[in-house]
């Protein structure tokens, strides 16, 4: 019964976390043929940027997300309402936000991100049309995240999929029958991810499930539990961001253009990486939040080993995939020989980290879960900054250009050693906190077992709160 949970949930999670990596990696194919390398190094330095977003809308995402399957964990249906709501509200205006300031200051960020010469434009110019889209792009994530949780993963996975379905085929009329260039590309993405909010809508429509949207009633200390428990994730995801950003200007000062375009390349592919292993914590964290709001914190556990093998087959497999096909698969992005030769090898500098990086997100995933945030985030700082700071001051001074590409690996496998440390002798301790983290109440244990009984409008055998108490 665990596995088949398990693969239910973390399956669709997984499809749809890939799928929306195709965002990028769509992205960085129709660039390239139709921009060229310049276009490829230029959208590279802005990545971090797009980055940053995905970090902000999973703090109200996962940290909503969490609480709202505690909630409904614990009999309350309507808590979880209130959290979804306000959670929306909140991405909406700063969205909204985001907007405004990507229209006036364009060029100021492009700068800032490391932008020089020829490239500032590009930069520039990509990024002001993309950050028009900022409430699509942080409400898309969210929304399939949420209903996700609330009983929808396959809905979820098909919203993201109509979503990049609907990028490619408009980064293809954008960039090459329009001629738009990385206007057309960031256009492309930003109705793409329109789509995935207007698909997600079913859920609600349908009544699917407990949440939905309506009113929200703004609470200074919802707001204040949502962040405290979404900064794990915001840092998992902002350290990505930092680490690409640290990384692009260290090779800008040593290795030039042709680094930056390189690591870009390097980025489009791993990004496929990247999002598979996120996808594989945010299958499980439902599933981990859940029984440890119902009082079974071995249960948790059990979800948490089985995401470390996951986590491990899937970089293992992608890095014997890389170290065997890397140079046909860049040379889908780049043909300059340079190019090709220096990607291939920091791709497999890169990979060899990857095999780490999973089990660290999959310790941070379950420390977040069981309500340790303090020490979640203290994973994030050490690797997403402290150890990667570190190592591009060390590294690259011993082993030349070399050395930065092998911070990743250091910075990862440091990271390991500390959370592998931090998640067994945590672990003890989760039983006796299961539960006591709000005035939420504890679940009976009569409802354990109908907890997962099949409801009307349910699309997977998804743990929800009785039957008999939900909204119809």
């Amino acid at each position: 019964m665990i596995l088949r949970r398990f693969v239910k949930y973390v399956v669709p999670s997984v499809v749809g976390s890939v799928v929306t990596s195709l965002y990028l990696v769509v992205d960085g194919v129709f660039i390239a043929r139709g921009v060229g390398e310049t276009g490829v190094a230029a959208v590279t330095l802005v990545l971090p940027l797009t980055m940053a977003f995905i970090a902000i809308s999973m703090v109200f995402s996962v940290g909503g997300a969490s609480l709202v399957s505690v909630s409904l964990g614990s009999d309350d249906p309507a808590g979880a309402v209130s959290i979804f709501r306000q959670s929306l509200c909140a991405l909406t205006a700063i969205g909204a936000a985001f907007s405004l300031v990507g229209a006036a200051f364009a060029e100021h960020i492009a700068v800032a991100l490391g932008a020089t010469g020829a490239l500032t434009s590009p930069a520039a110019e990509y990024m002001r049309y993309y950050m028009a889209f900022t409430v699509p792009v942080l409400l898309a994530m969210a929304l399939c995240t949420f209903i996700r949780h609330d009983g929808s993963p396959r809905l979820s996975m098909r919203s993201m999929l109509w979503g990049a379905v609907t990028n490619i085929l408009l980064d293809y009329v954008f960039v090459f029958p329009l001629g738009l260039g990385l206007r057309g590309a960031a256009i492309a993405t930003g109705l793409g991810q329109l789509v995935t909010v207007l698909a997600c809508l079913k859920h609600f429509a349908q009544r699917r499930g407990a949440l939905s949207i309506g009113r929200a009633r703004i609470r200074a200390k919802d707001i204040g539990e949502i962040v405290f428990l979404g900064v794990p994730s915001f840092l998992a995801e902002v350290s990505y961001s930092v680490l690409m950003y640290m990384h692009n200007i260290e090779i800008v000062g040593r290795v030039g253009e042709i680094g930056v375009t390189s690591y870009g390349v390097v980025n489009y592919i791993n990004n496929l990486a990247y999002m598979a292993l996120l996808g594989i914590c945010q299958g499980i964290q439902p599933l981990m939040s859940y029984y440890y709001g119902c009082g079974k914190p071995e249960e948790s556990r059990k979800y948490c080993k089985l995401g470390i093998r996951a986590s491990t087959v899937v970089s293992a497999s992608f890095f014997m995939i890389c170290l065997f096909l890397g140079k046909p698969i860049i040379r889908v992005f780049a043909s300059s020989p340079g190019v090709v030769g220096l990607a291939h090898t920091i791709l497999n500098y890169t990979n060899a980290a990857y095999i780490m990086l999973g089990v660290n997100l999959v310790f941070q995933t379950y420390l977040q879960a069981i309500y340790m945030p303090r020490w979640a985030n203290l994973i994030c700082l050490l690797r997403g900054f402290v150890f990667v700071k570190l190592g591009l001051m060390a590294l690259p001074k011993l082993l030349g250009d070399t050395g930065i590409w092998a911070t990743m690996i250091f910075s990862e496998g440091m990271t390991l050693i500390v959370a592998a440390y931090v998640s067994r002798s945590r672990q003890h301790n989760s039983a006796s906190r299961a539960v006591a983290i709000s005035p939420r109440p504890r679940l009976k244990a009569s409802c354990i077992a109908s907890a997962f009984a099949a409801s009307p409008g349910s699309d997977a055998e998804t743990p929800r709160i009785p039957a008999s108490s939900m909204p119809r």
